[in-house]
């Protein structure tokens, strides 16, 4: 297992608070072999994670952000 100083961004819905999602930008990792980040023991605790993305990522928008126009 290498250690990747790259940053990554995970998308996550806290389970305390599920009306929206949150981000976070970790750095530092652990990875496998093929190439599947290792997130910190307990990170996942209180978590439902969406996505793991490659980078310092900025979420725009998310479903629910926008007013819908008819």
């Amino acid at each position: 297992m290498e250690t990747n100083n790259n940053a990554i961004t995970v998308l996550y819905y806290d389970q305390t608070d599920m009306t929206s999602i949150c981000s976070e930008v970790l750095s530092g990792l652990d990875v496998e072999k093929n190439q599947r980040v290792i997130l910190p023991q307990g990170y996942r605790d209180d978590k439902i994670i969406v996505a793991i993305l490659d980078g310092d990522c900025h979420v725009r928008n998310s479903l629910g952000d926008r007013q819908v126009y008819s």
